[in-house]
């Protein structure tokens, strides 16, 4: 684990313009913040949104920060932090809305309705409001949204037909075969490392779902697994080697025709040329994930990134502060123009909306309103038996792939582990 210390200015500085929380007798608070937060909390950046800005706004905390980027580690790490409270265990933690429940069921979070509550009005409204609930559980607030994140399907335009970018599993399937045959190199590429494996097919089920009004597991499941199955023979049989930075490094390096990965890889192409990599924006179309059938309508599926509180912090009051901050419109906006993230307020999106980071259709659609509006589905709200399902569906995938189980086979083990975890 990478650790960073942000030092606060001076004490003076805040008693001259009012803002300190300290005293200048007292000795300064300090938060520590884990996760995948690097991307963020950069020490060499100055200015509206940064670290730099919040010690100038509150000189009497200091932030030390835990950069992890293994979302399996975070989460296993977080677990034995948060049970054994070691004298090290976080203040803040970085997270998706799907975790929250493995923690604020055992009373690991701090609450924060109360304090939310007292925010004004147009500041708590500024929310995109599905994501406030991915935040929640039990009718509780225990964190705050930070982005969007959204898987797009990138396409080289030199290997895609005149209609562009297909538009089904079926067809993402024959273009992928089609780029291997005559091109020679990899169809399609994903992230498919540990945990991202059971994600990964979690979204195929989610097309397959939109695809059917009855709400048939069994049947959708059947055909997930069909699909992700000959994906993942097909392209990478070698799963566990394709990482995030794998995969998209392959992608940029012109190793594969087509790629299914979050939006973050539309700004690693956008340095492209600064690394070396072929690839570039202008070689690549960007748009929606391929649905199950021609007639179904393409649906954004998100997943959210953000903060919460431990619990048995020492300092409630300072985390608070460092929580909305770290959510706040000046954070959100900074990383939507620096590094395409996309934001959890509308109002960034909105004075955001010419940035390149929202140029995508998919990414427009999210903020759209009105009846009119593409409808979007979370893949991060759970039950609080979340990480026990998934590690079973991870370790059923790659039984299944290794011995070779048939859709059926697979889709009947797939329901009986959700009826479980219900």
């Amino acid at each position: 684990m990478t650790i960073i210390r942000f030092l606060a200015l001076p004490a003076l500085f805040c008693l001259l313009v009012g803002c300190a929380t300290k005293s200048a007798q007292d000795e300064p608070v300090t938060l520590r913040v884990f996760g995948d937060v690097n991307r963020v909390l950069n020490l060499e950046e100055t200015g509206p949104g940064t670290l730099a800005e919040f010690h100038s706004l509150y000189p009497g905390i200091r932030v030390e920060v835990v950069a992890e980027h293994n979302e399996w580690r975070i989460l296993h790490q977080s677990i034995d932090m948060l049970d054994g409270q070691p004298s090290n265990a976080p203040d803040i933690i970085e997270m998706p809305g799907s975790w929250v429940a493995e923690f604020a069921s055992k009373d690991q979070l701090l609450p924060l309705d109360d304090w939310f509550a007292k925010l004004p009005s147009p500041d708590r409204k500024d929310y995109v409001p599905a994501l406030l609930k991915s935040y929640s559980y039990k009718k509780h607030l225990y964190g705050l949204p930070s982005l969007i994140g959204i898987q797009y399907l990138y396409g080289r335009k030199e290997f895609l037909p005149e209609t562009g970018l297909p538009t089904t599993l079926d067809g993402l399937l024959t273009l992928s075969r089609d780029i291997r045959k005559t091109h020679g190199i990899q169809g399609v590429i994903f992230p498919s490392e540990g945990i991202h494996l059971a994600k990964f097919y979690h979204t195929l089920l989610m097309i397959e779902l939109a695809n059917t009004t009855s709400n048939d597991r069994l049947t959708a499941h059947t055909r997930a697994y069909a699909a992700f199955s000959a994906l993942v023979r097909e392209n990478q049989p070698d799963y566990e080697k394709y990482s995030h930075a794998v995969a998209e490094g392959e992608f940029r390096s012109g190793r594969a025709g087509l790629s299914i990965n979050g939006n973050y890889v539309w700004y690693l192409l956008s340095r492209s040329r600064q690394v070396g990599f072929p690839v570039v924006p202008e070689d690549v179309t960007v748009g929606y994930l391929p649905v199950a059938n021609i007639d179904v309508e393409p649906v954004n599926y998100i997943w959210t990134r953000g903060y919460v509180i431990n619990a048995n912090t020492k300092h409630p009051k300072e985390a608070r502060l460092l929580l909305e901050y770290l959510t706040s419109t000046q954070s959100q906006f900074r990383r939507l123009r620096d590094r395409y993230i996309l934001p959890a307020r509308t109002s960034v999106a909105f004075y955001g909306a010419s940035l390149p980071g929202m140029h995508p259709v998919p990414a427009k659609a999210l903020y759209k309103a009105g009846e009119d509006a593409p409808s979007f589905k979370k893949v991060n709200e759970s039950p609080p038996g979340w990480k026990q399902s998934t590690e079973s569906i991870q370790r059923l995938l790659e039984t299944a792939l290794a011995s070779g189980m048939t859709p059926a086979e697979v889709a009947g083990r797939m329901t009986l582990i959700e009826a479980m975890a219900q």
